[in-house]
Protein backbone atom coordinates (compact mmCIF):
# COMPACT_ATOMS: atom_id res chain seq x y z
CA UNK A 1 0.00 0.00 0.00
CA UNK A 2 1.36 3.16 -0.40
CA UNK A 3 1.91 5.19 2.63
CA UNK A 4 0.45 8.66 2.95
CA UNK A 5 1.38 9.44 6.68
CA UNK A 6 4.68 9.69 8.55
CA UNK A 7 5.26 9.73 12.08
CA UNK A 8 8.63 9.86 13.71
CA UNK A 9 7.76 8.22 17.97
CA UNK A 10 11.96 8.69 18.85
CA UNK A 11 12.92 12.07 19.94
CA UNK A 12 10.74 14.94 19.56
CA UNK A 13 7.76 13.61 17.87
CA UNK A 14 6.34 14.33 14.28
CA UNK A 15 3.99 14.21 12.43
CA UNK A 16 4.98 14.53 8.11
CA UNK A 17 3.00 14.12 4.66
CA UNK A 18 4.51 11.16 2.82
CA UNK A 19 7.22 13.44 1.14
CA UNK A 20 8.44 14.43 4.62
CA UNK A 21 6.69 17.97 4.86
CA UNK A 22 5.73 18.51 8.55
CA UNK A 23 2.24 19.07 9.36
CA UNK A 24 1.88 21.28 12.57
CA UNK A 25 -0.64 20.01 15.24
CA UNK A 26 -1.54 21.36 18.62
CA UNK A 27 -0.66 18.93 21.68
CA UNK A 28 -3.69 17.06 22.20
CA UNK A 29 -3.90 16.00 18.12
CA UNK A 30 -0.53 14.51 18.82
CA UNK A 31 -1.16 12.74 21.95
CA UNK A 32 -4.24 11.63 20.30
CA UNK A 33 -1.66 9.92 17.48
CA UNK A 34 0.68 8.51 19.33
CA UNK A 35 -1.89 6.93 21.36
CA UNK A 36 -3.55 5.42 18.14
CA UNK A 37 0.42 4.17 16.81
CA UNK A 38 1.26 2.86 19.62
CA UNK A 39 -2.07 0.88 20.04
CA UNK A 40 -2.46 -3.22 18.80
CA UNK A 41 -3.50 -2.40 14.87
CA UNK A 42 -4.08 1.31 15.50
CA UNK A 43 -7.30 0.75 17.17
CA UNK A 44 -7.85 2.14 21.16
CA UNK A 45 -11.60 2.50 22.73
CA UNK A 46 -12.97 5.39 23.11
CA UNK A 47 -13.24 5.08 26.67
CA UNK A 48 -9.54 4.72 27.04
CA UNK A 49 -8.89 7.95 24.64
CA UNK A 50 -10.92 9.96 26.74
CA UNK A 51 -9.91 9.30 30.23
CA UNK A 52 -6.44 9.51 29.29
CA UNK A 53 -6.17 12.26 27.00
CA UNK A 54 -9.14 14.31 29.52
CA UNK A 55 -9.19 12.61 32.70
CA UNK A 56 -9.89 16.23 34.55
CA UNK A 57 -13.04 16.55 32.60
CA UNK A 58 -16.25 14.98 33.49
CA UNK A 59 -17.55 11.99 30.91
CA UNK A 60 -19.82 14.04 28.99
CA UNK A 61 -17.20 16.83 28.46
CA UNK A 62 -14.98 14.23 27.93
CA UNK A 63 -16.79 12.34 24.84
CA UNK A 64 -17.76 15.83 23.51
CA UNK A 65 -13.76 16.71 23.75
CA UNK A 66 -12.62 14.05 21.58
CA UNK A 67 -15.36 14.14 18.76
CA UNK A 68 -14.01 17.92 18.93
CA UNK A 69 -10.52 16.70 18.64
CA UNK A 70 -11.08 13.77 16.06
CA UNK A 71 -13.04 16.31 13.84
CA UNK A 72 -10.60 19.30 14.01
CA UNK A 73 -7.53 16.78 13.24
CA UNK A 74 -9.15 15.18 10.28
CA UNK A 75 -9.31 18.85 8.95
CA UNK A 76 -5.90 19.40 9.72
CA UNK A 77 -4.42 16.28 8.41
CA UNK A 78 -6.41 17.08 4.54
CA UNK A 79 -9.43 14.78 2.96
CA UNK A 80 -6.37 12.36 1.75
CA UNK A 81 -5.06 11.45 4.99
CA UNK A 82 -7.89 11.67 6.73
CA UNK A 83 -9.92 8.76 5.28
CA UNK A 84 -7.55 6.93 7.60
CA UNK A 85 -8.83 7.89 10.85
CA UNK A 86 -12.16 5.31 11.78
CA UNK A 87 -14.03 5.70 14.60
CA UNK A 88 -17.83 4.31 15.29
CA UNK A 89 -19.22 4.43 18.64
CA UNK A 90 -16.94 2.33 20.68
CA UNK A 91 -13.40 2.35 19.12
CA UNK A 92 -10.94 5.05 17.16
CA UNK A 93 -8.77 3.26 13.92
CA UNK A 94 -6.31 4.46 12.42
CA UNK A 95 -5.56 2.25 9.52
CA UNK A 96 -1.52 1.25 10.08
CA UNK A 97 -1.37 -0.05 6.42
CA UNK A 98 -0.75 3.14 5.22
CA UNK A 99 1.39 4.61 7.51
CA UNK A 100 5.28 4.58 8.28
CA UNK A 101 5.95 4.84 11.96
CA UNK A 102 9.66 6.05 12.49
CA UNK A 103 10.42 3.75 15.64
CA UNK A 104 14.02 4.45 16.15
CA UNK A 105 15.12 4.86 19.47
CA UNK A 106 18.87 6.48 18.45
CA UNK A 107 17.28 9.19 17.75
CA UNK A 108 16.35 9.93 21.04
CA UNK A 109 13.86 9.32 23.83
CA UNK A 110 10.29 8.44 23.28
CA UNK A 111 8.45 11.57 22.51
CA UNK A 112 11.04 13.60 23.67
CA UNK A 113 10.02 16.46 25.84
CA UNK A 114 6.58 16.20 25.08
CA UNK A 115 4.13 16.45 27.84
CA UNK A 116 1.03 17.20 28.50
CA UNK A 117 -0.34 19.68 31.57
CA UNK A 118 -2.66 18.47 33.96
CA UNK A 119 -3.18 15.09 32.42
CA UNK A 120 -1.82 12.83 34.72
CA UNK A 121 -3.25 9.64 33.04
CA UNK A 122 -1.28 10.53 30.03
CA UNK A 123 1.62 11.01 31.62
CA UNK A 124 1.54 7.79 33.75
CA UNK A 125 1.19 6.21 29.73
CA UNK A 126 3.82 8.42 28.68
CA UNK A 127 6.43 7.45 31.45
CA UNK A 128 5.27 3.74 30.99
CA UNK A 129 6.32 4.17 27.16
CA UNK A 130 9.56 5.52 28.52
CA UNK A 131 10.42 2.87 30.64
CA UNK A 132 9.71 0.40 27.96
CA UNK A 133 11.45 1.44 25.07
CA UNK A 134 14.64 2.85 26.64
CA UNK A 135 17.28 0.80 25.29
CA UNK A 136 20.04 -0.10 27.97
CA UNK A 137 23.14 2.16 27.95
CA UNK A 138 21.54 4.36 26.22
CA UNK A 139 23.14 8.38 25.81
CA UNK A 140 20.42 11.17 25.86
CA UNK A 141 20.81 13.73 23.72
CA UNK A 142 21.60 17.03 24.92
CA UNK A 143 19.06 19.39 24.28
CA UNK A 144 20.16 23.00 23.54
CA UNK A 145 18.91 25.86 25.45
CA UNK A 146 17.64 27.08 22.00
CA UNK A 147 16.07 24.01 20.26
CA UNK A 148 12.35 23.84 19.22
CA UNK A 149 12.44 21.03 21.33
CA UNK A 150 12.72 21.67 24.46
CA UNK A 151 11.39 20.47 27.43
CA UNK A 152 8.03 22.31 28.29
CA UNK A 153 9.01 24.95 31.15
CA UNK A 154 7.10 23.64 34.56
CA UNK A 155 4.39 26.37 34.75
CA UNK A 156 2.93 25.27 37.87
CA UNK A 157 5.97 27.14 40.00
CA UNK A 158 4.10 30.19 39.46
CA UNK A 159 0.50 28.99 40.53
CA UNK A 160 -0.75 28.94 43.91
CA UNK A 161 -0.65 25.21 44.74
CA UNK A 162 -3.34 23.58 46.40
CA UNK A 163 -3.45 20.12 48.62
CA UNK A 164 -7.52 19.01 49.23
CA UNK A 165 -7.31 16.56 51.90
CA UNK A 166 -10.12 13.18 51.64
CA UNK A 167 -13.03 14.65 53.65
CA UNK A 168 -13.06 13.36 57.17
CA UNK A 169 -17.13 11.94 58.20
CA UNK A 170 -18.86 10.65 61.14
CA UNK A 171 -19.88 6.97 61.15
CA UNK A 172 -23.27 7.16 60.17
CA UNK A 173 -24.50 3.53 58.72
CA UNK A 174 -26.91 5.42 55.90
CA UNK A 175 -24.11 7.43 54.26
CA UNK A 176 -21.94 5.70 51.57
CA UNK A 177 -18.23 6.58 52.40
CA UNK A 178 -18.09 6.45 48.97
CA UNK A 179 -20.15 8.84 47.92
CA UNK A 180 -18.82 11.48 49.97
CA UNK A 181 -15.42 10.79 48.73
CA UNK A 182 -16.46 11.75 45.82
CA UNK A 183 -17.00 15.31 46.89
CA UNK A 184 -13.58 15.67 47.21
CA UNK A 185 -13.13 15.07 43.92
CA UNK A 186 -15.52 17.28 42.67
CA UNK A 187 -13.37 19.93 44.45
CA UNK A 188 -10.17 18.92 43.27
CA UNK A 189 -11.59 18.79 39.81
CA UNK A 190 -12.94 21.94 40.10
CA UNK A 191 -9.98 23.69 41.35
CA UNK A 192 -8.06 21.90 39.02
CA UNK A 193 -10.40 23.12 35.92
CA UNK A 194 -10.33 26.65 36.81
CA UNK A 195 -6.51 26.76 35.87
CA UNK A 196 -5.70 29.43 38.93
CA UNK A 197 -4.07 26.91 40.55
CA UNK A 198 -1.41 23.77 40.47
CA UNK A 199 -3.28 21.19 42.44
CA UNK A 200 -2.34 18.25 43.81
CA UNK A 201 -3.92 15.12 42.46
CA UNK A 202 -6.42 13.43 44.46
CA UNK A 203 -5.16 10.06 43.92
CA UNK A 204 -1.48 11.78 45.76
CA UNK A 205 -3.64 13.34 48.25
CA UNK A 206 -5.07 10.30 50.11
CA UNK A 207 -2.02 9.11 51.17
CA UNK A 208 -2.37 11.66 53.71
CA UNK A 209 -4.39 10.95 57.01
CA UNK A 210 -6.45 13.92 57.80
CA UNK A 211 -7.02 13.07 61.43
CA UNK A 212 -3.42 13.09 61.69
CA UNK A 213 -1.38 15.17 59.41
CA UNK A 214 -0.32 18.41 59.89
CA UNK A 215 -0.78 21.68 57.13
CA UNK A 216 2.63 22.04 57.40
CA UNK A 217 3.90 17.94 56.60
CA UNK A 218 0.94 18.69 53.82
CA UNK A 219 3.13 21.68 52.80
CA UNK A 220 6.31 20.08 53.26
CA UNK A 221 5.45 16.48 51.40
CA UNK A 222 3.30 18.59 48.58
CA UNK A 223 4.64 21.83 48.36
CA UNK A 224 1.37 23.03 48.36
CA UNK A 225 1.44 26.63 49.82
CA UNK A 226 -2.64 25.76 50.99
CA UNK A 227 -4.44 22.73 52.48
CA UNK A 228 -7.77 22.47 52.19
CA UNK A 229 -9.34 19.70 54.63
CA UNK A 230 -13.49 19.58 55.90
CA UNK A 231 -15.56 16.95 57.82
CA UNK A 232 -19.13 15.85 56.47
CA UNK A 233 -21.80 14.67 58.19
CA UNK A 234 -25.45 13.73 57.45
CA UNK A 235 -28.12 15.07 59.39
CA UNK A 236 -31.55 13.64 58.39
CA UNK A 237 -31.77 14.72 54.51
CA UNK A 238 -28.42 17.06 54.69
CA UNK A 239 -25.29 16.75 54.38
CA UNK A 240 -23.60 18.82 56.25
CA UNK A 241 -19.54 20.03 54.97
CA UNK A 242 -17.37 22.21 57.30
CA UNK A 243 -14.49 23.19 54.71
CA UNK A 244 -11.35 24.25 56.65
CA UNK A 245 -8.47 26.47 54.67
CA UNK A 246 -4.87 26.63 55.73
CA UNK A 247 -1.61 28.37 55.16
CA UNK A 248 0.69 25.71 55.26
CA UNK A 249 4.12 28.04 55.39
CA UNK A 250 2.35 29.96 58.19
CA UNK A 251 0.93 27.06 59.77
CA UNK A 252 -1.95 29.19 60.03
CA UNK A 253 -6.16 27.94 59.86
CA UNK A 254 -7.75 31.15 57.34
CA UNK A 255 -10.70 30.08 57.54
CA UNK A 256 -13.61 27.63 58.28
CA UNK A 257 -16.88 27.57 56.74
CA UNK A 258 -20.17 25.61 56.27
CA UNK A 259 -21.68 24.34 53.23
CA UNK A 260 -24.42 22.24 53.15
CA UNK A 261 -26.83 19.80 50.09
CA UNK A 262 -29.12 17.04 49.61
CA UNK A 263 -28.12 13.84 51.06
CA UNK A 264 -28.62 12.44 47.68
CA UNK A 265 -26.39 15.01 45.90
CA UNK A 266 -23.82 14.49 48.14
CA UNK A 267 -23.21 10.79 47.72
CA UNK A 268 -23.17 11.46 43.80
CA UNK A 269 -21.33 13.85 44.14
CA UNK A 270 -22.22 18.12 43.58
CA UNK A 271 -20.32 19.92 41.54
CA UNK A 272 -22.63 22.95 42.84
CA UNK A 273 -21.09 22.77 46.48
CA UNK A 274 -17.74 22.20 44.67
CA UNK A 275 -17.96 25.36 42.60
CA UNK A 276 -19.12 27.67 45.66
CA UNK A 277 -16.17 26.02 47.67
CA UNK A 278 -13.72 27.04 44.88
CA UNK A 279 -15.56 30.63 44.72
CA UNK A 280 -15.00 31.07 48.09
CA UNK A 281 -10.93 29.33 47.78
CA UNK A 282 -9.98 31.50 45.09
CA UNK A 283 -11.55 35.04 46.84
CA UNK A 284 -9.65 34.13 49.96
CA UNK A 285 -6.26 33.67 48.15
CA UNK A 286 -6.28 36.49 45.35
CA UNK A 287 -7.32 38.56 48.26
CA UNK A 288 -4.79 37.57 50.62
CA UNK A 289 -1.89 38.19 47.76
CA UNK A 290 -3.25 41.90 47.69
CA UNK A 291 -2.55 42.13 51.33
CA UNK A 292 0.78 41.03 51.06
CA UNK A 293 2.08 42.67 48.25
CA UNK A 294 0.77 46.42 49.92
CA UNK A 295 3.06 45.96 53.05
CA UNK A 296 5.85 42.84 52.15
CA UNK A 297 8.58 44.25 49.85
CA UNK A 298 7.94 42.16 46.66
CA UNK A 299 11.63 40.01 47.32
CA UNK A 300 9.94 38.64 50.07
CA UNK A 301 7.07 37.25 48.70
CA UNK A 302 6.52 34.29 46.92
CA UNK A 303 5.93 33.89 43.36
CA UNK A 304 2.45 32.89 43.51
CA UNK A 305 1.99 36.03 45.87
CA UNK A 306 3.28 38.63 42.76
CA UNK A 307 1.38 36.96 39.79
CA UNK A 308 -2.15 36.64 41.59
CA UNK A 309 -1.42 40.08 43.03
CA UNK A 310 -0.54 41.70 39.45
CA UNK A 311 -3.34 39.87 37.72
CA UNK A 312 -5.96 41.62 40.47
CA UNK A 313 -4.06 45.13 40.00
CA UNK A 314 -4.33 45.20 35.87
CA UNK A 315 -8.26 44.64 36.19
CA UNK A 316 -9.27 47.68 38.33
CA UNK A 317 -8.43 50.22 35.66
CA UNK A 318 -6.98 52.60 37.74
CA UNK A 319 -3.61 53.79 36.22
CA UNK A 320 -1.49 53.63 39.77
CA UNK A 321 -2.02 50.22 40.35
CA UNK A 322 -2.24 49.09 36.56
CA UNK A 323 1.49 50.31 36.40
CA UNK A 324 2.32 48.93 40.14
CA UNK A 325 1.52 45.42 38.57
CA UNK A 326 3.15 46.29 35.83
CA UNK A 327 6.64 46.34 37.80
CA UNK A 328 5.40 43.19 39.60
CA UNK A 329 5.38 41.45 36.83
CA UNK A 330 8.67 42.27 35.67
CA UNK A 331 10.12 41.69 38.90
CA UNK A 332 8.33 38.12 38.90
CA UNK A 333 9.77 37.25 34.91
CA UNK A 334 13.23 38.69 36.30
CA UNK A 335 12.69 35.79 38.85
CA UNK A 336 12.03 33.68 36.98
CA UNK A 337 13.58 34.21 33.72
CA UNK A 338 11.23 34.57 31.37
CA UNK A 339 8.48 32.51 32.31
CA UNK A 340 6.25 31.29 29.65
CA UNK A 341 3.14 32.32 31.95
CA UNK A 342 4.62 35.59 33.27
CA UNK A 343 5.32 36.69 29.97
CA UNK A 344 1.77 35.67 28.70
CA UNK A 345 0.44 38.11 31.72
CA UNK A 346 3.01 40.95 30.72
CA UNK A 347 1.45 40.91 26.99
CA UNK A 348 -2.14 40.48 28.12
CA UNK A 349 -1.34 43.57 30.69
CA UNK A 350 -0.72 45.57 26.99
CA UNK A 351 -4.22 44.22 25.88
CA UNK A 352 -6.41 45.39 29.17
CA UNK A 353 -4.33 48.71 28.88
CA UNK A 354 -6.08 49.80 25.63
CA UNK A 355 -8.93 48.39 26.67
CA UNK A 356 -9.35 50.15 30.08
CA UNK A 357 -8.35 53.30 28.18
CA UNK A 358 -5.38 53.82 29.48
CA UNK A 359 -2.88 53.21 26.68
CA UNK A 360 -1.16 56.23 25.08
CA UNK A 361 -0.80 54.64 22.38
CA UNK A 362 -2.70 51.12 20.58
CA UNK A 363 0.40 50.61 18.15
CA UNK A 364 2.53 50.70 20.86
CA UNK A 365 0.41 48.04 23.11
CA UNK A 366 -0.15 45.96 20.56
CA UNK A 367 3.65 45.70 19.44
CA UNK A 368 4.39 44.76 23.32
CA UNK A 369 2.08 42.64 23.50
CA UNK A 370 2.93 40.42 20.80
CA UNK A 371 6.42 40.41 21.17
CA UNK A 372 5.55 38.63 24.82
CA UNK A 373 2.88 36.35 22.89
CA UNK A 374 6.31 35.34 20.50
CA UNK A 375 8.60 34.83 23.52
CA UNK A 376 6.39 32.96 24.97
CA UNK A 377 5.58 30.47 22.31
CA UNK A 378 9.12 30.15 21.67
CA UNK A 379 9.61 28.61 25.23
CA UNK A 380 6.83 26.32 24.66
CA UNK A 381 4.91 26.55 21.42
CA UNK A 382 2.43 24.33 22.39
CA UNK A 383 1.17 27.03 25.29
CA UNK A 384 -2.46 27.44 25.50
CA UNK A 385 -2.36 31.03 27.36
CA UNK A 386 0.38 31.78 24.67
CA UNK A 387 -2.09 31.16 21.73
CA UNK A 388 -4.57 33.14 23.78
CA UNK A 389 -3.09 35.73 24.62
CA UNK A 390 -2.05 35.86 20.36
CA UNK A 391 -5.84 35.55 20.16
CA UNK A 392 -6.68 38.38 22.32
CA UNK A 393 -4.33 40.73 19.93
CA UNK A 394 -6.11 39.95 17.02
CA UNK A 395 -9.32 39.98 18.33
CA UNK A 396 -9.47 43.20 21.22
CA UNK A 397 -6.45 45.40 19.34
CA UNK A 398 -6.20 44.67 15.59
CA UNK A 399 -9.51 43.28 14.84
CA UNK A 400 -8.36 40.31 12.74
CA UNK A 401 -10.97 38.14 13.73
CA UNK A 402 -10.09 35.21 11.68
CA UNK A 403 -6.97 34.95 12.96
CA UNK A 404 -8.14 35.29 16.43
CA UNK A 405 -10.55 32.50 16.05
CA UNK A 406 -7.39 29.86 14.53
CA UNK A 407 -5.66 31.54 17.42
CA UNK A 408 -8.34 30.63 20.29
CA UNK A 409 -8.72 26.89 18.28
CA UNK A 410 -4.89 26.38 18.64
CA UNK A 411 -5.16 27.43 22.47
CA UNK A 412 -8.08 25.13 23.18
CA UNK A 413 -6.31 22.30 21.18
CA UNK A 414 -3.89 22.29 24.06
CA UNK A 415 -6.05 23.18 26.74
CA UNK A 416 -9.71 22.67 26.69
CA UNK A 417 -10.80 24.34 30.07
CA UNK A 418 -8.63 27.40 29.10
CA UNK A 419 -11.67 29.61 30.18
CA UNK A 420 -10.04 33.03 29.18
CA UNK A 421 -9.74 31.17 25.13
CA UNK A 422 -13.39 29.82 25.57
CA UNK A 423 -14.33 33.21 26.55
CA UNK A 424 -12.41 34.98 23.98
CA UNK A 425 -13.78 32.54 21.21
CA UNK A 426 -17.72 33.10 21.79
CA UNK A 427 -16.58 37.01 21.55
CA UNK A 428 -15.21 36.25 18.50
CA UNK A 429 -17.87 34.22 17.16
CA UNK A 430 -20.30 36.49 18.04
CA UNK A 431 -18.28 39.47 15.72
CA UNK A 432 -17.89 36.89 12.96
CA UNK A 433 -21.82 36.52 13.40
CA UNK A 434 -22.33 33.05 14.99
CA UNK A 435 -24.44 33.88 18.04
CA UNK A 436 -25.41 30.41 18.82
CA UNK A 437 -22.21 29.68 19.22
CA UNK A 438 -20.94 32.86 20.93
CA UNK A 439 -23.54 31.88 23.83
CA UNK A 440 -22.25 28.35 24.49
CA UNK A 441 -18.69 29.29 24.41
CA UNK A 442 -18.89 32.47 26.82
CA UNK A 443 -21.47 30.71 29.21
CA UNK A 444 -19.03 27.50 29.36
CA UNK A 445 -16.23 30.34 29.82
CA UNK A 446 -17.91 31.92 32.42
CA UNK A 447 -18.56 28.43 34.57
CA UNK A 448 -15.22 27.36 34.85
CA UNK A 449 -13.40 30.85 34.87
CA UNK A 450 -10.90 31.26 37.43
CA UNK A 451 -12.83 32.95 39.99
CA UNK A 452 -11.71 35.79 41.02
CA UNK A 453 -11.18 39.88 39.93
CA UNK A 454 -11.06 38.87 36.29
CA UNK A 455 -15.17 38.22 36.87
CA UNK A 456 -16.02 41.65 35.15
CA UNK A 457 -14.53 40.01 32.16
CA UNK A 458 -16.20 36.97 31.51
CA UNK A 459 -19.41 38.60 31.98
CA UNK A 460 -18.77 41.57 29.33
CA UNK A 461 -17.53 38.79 27.00
CA UNK A 462 -20.92 37.35 27.57
CA UNK A 463 -22.86 40.60 27.41
CA UNK A 464 -21.75 40.69 24.10
CA UNK A 465 -22.41 37.21 22.84
CA UNK A 466 -26.34 37.75 24.31
CA UNK A 467 -26.22 40.98 22.07
CA UNK A 468 -25.50 39.10 18.87
CA UNK A 469 -28.22 36.56 19.64
CA UNK A 470 -30.13 39.12 19.96
CA UNK A 471 -31.29 38.55 23.86
CA UNK A 472 -30.86 42.13 25.06
CA UNK A 473 -32.25 41.34 28.92
CA UNK A 474 -29.52 38.62 29.44
CA UNK A 475 -26.68 41.06 28.26
CA UNK A 476 -28.11 43.80 29.77
CA UNK A 477 -27.87 41.62 33.03
CA UNK A 478 -23.92 40.01 32.13
CA UNK A 479 -23.17 43.99 31.83
CA UNK A 480 -24.67 45.25 34.94
CA UNK A 481 -22.85 42.38 36.78
CA UNK A 482 -19.42 43.45 34.96
CA UNK A 483 -19.87 47.33 36.24
CA UNK A 484 -21.19 45.92 39.80
CA UNK A 485 -17.45 44.27 39.91
CA UNK A 486 -15.61 46.93 37.99
CA UNK A 487 -17.52 50.34 37.47
CA UNK A 488 -16.31 52.45 34.52
CA UNK A 489 -15.18 49.37 32.36
CA UNK A 490 -15.42 51.12 28.93
CA UNK A 491 -16.25 47.75 27.24
CA UNK A 492 -19.17 47.07 29.89
CA UNK A 493 -20.06 50.92 29.38
CA UNK A 494 -20.76 50.47 25.19
CA UNK A 495 -22.56 47.58 25.57
CA UNK A 496 -25.35 49.01 27.85
CA UNK A 497 -25.36 52.12 25.65
CA UNK A 498 -25.28 50.08 22.43
CA UNK A 499 -28.57 47.99 23.73
CA UNK A 500 -30.08 51.33 24.48
CA UNK A 501 -30.23 52.67 21.15
CA UNK A 502 -30.98 49.20 19.64
CA UNK A 503 -33.88 48.84 21.73
CA UNK A 504 -35.42 52.23 20.55
CA UNK A 505 -35.12 51.65 17.07
CA UNK A 506 -36.20 47.97 17.32
CA UNK A 507 -32.93 46.84 16.02
CA UNK A 508 -31.87 43.24 15.82
CA UNK A 509 -28.77 41.39 17.30
CA UNK A 510 -26.75 42.11 14.08
CA UNK A 511 -28.01 45.85 14.00
CA UNK A 512 -26.03 45.99 17.48
CA UNK A 513 -23.11 43.91 16.94
CA UNK A 514 -22.23 46.48 14.03
CA UNK A 515 -23.16 49.62 16.50
CA UNK A 516 -20.99 48.07 19.13
CA UNK A 517 -17.81 47.53 16.30
CA UNK A 518 -18.49 50.62 15.47
CA UNK A 519 -17.73 52.05 18.78
CA UNK A 520 -14.61 50.23 19.22
CA UNK A 521 -11.90 52.95 19.63
CA UNK A 522 -10.29 53.74 16.32
CA UNK A 523 -12.88 51.70 14.72
CA UNK A 524 -13.80 53.41 11.44
CA UNK A 525 -17.58 52.86 9.57
CA UNK A 526 -16.54 54.28 6.37
CA UNK A 527 -12.48 53.03 6.82
CA UNK A 528 -12.60 49.98 8.81
CA UNK A 529 -8.54 49.15 7.96
CA UNK A 530 -7.56 52.43 9.01
CA UNK A 531 -4.84 52.28 11.61
CA UNK A 532 -4.19 48.55 11.58
CA UNK A 533 -2.18 48.07 8.16
CA UNK A 534 -3.20 46.25 5.03
CA UNK A 535 -2.79 42.71 6.83
CA UNK A 536 -6.16 43.17 8.87
CA UNK A 537 -9.53 42.00 7.96
CA UNK A 538 -13.21 42.31 8.86
CA UNK A 539 -15.28 39.74 8.99
CA UNK A 540 -17.81 38.80 6.46
CA UNK A 541 -20.76 38.98 9.44
CA UNK A 542 -19.80 42.97 9.52
CA UNK A 543 -19.27 43.77 5.61
CA UNK A 544 -21.51 46.31 5.67
CA UNK A 545 -19.44 48.43 7.85
CA UNK A 546 -17.48 48.67 4.38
Amino acid sequence: MVVLLKIRHFGAFGVFHADGRNIPLGAKHQALLALLTSGEGGVRTRSFLENTLWCLSQPEQAKASLRTALSTLKRHLGPEISRLLIANRERVTLRMDQVEVDQDPAKGEFMEGFELSHEEKFSQWLEKMRVQTKVPGAIAKPVSSGSTGRLRRVKDSVLPAVTVLPFQMSNFVDVERAGMSQLTEDLTRSLARSQAFSVTSYMAAKQFDPRVTTPAEVGEATRAAFMVGGFVAPSQDQVVIDLDLHDTRRQKLIWSRRYECDVSEGQSGNTAIALKMVRDISRTIWGDAMDMVSFTPLSDLENHTLLMSAIAMMQMGQRAMFDQARDILQSLNERENGHPTVQCWQGIWHVLRFEHGLSDSRATDLAAARRYAEAALAEDPLYSLAHTLNGMIDCQLSYNFDAAYASFELALEDNPNEALALGLKGLTCAYLDMPDRAVEFTEAARAIMPIGPQKFYYETMSAVAHISAGRFEEASDRAERALAENPGFPPAIRVLSVINQVLRSEGTGQDAVRLLLSKLPEFALRSPRRGFGEGATIPSAVGGLR
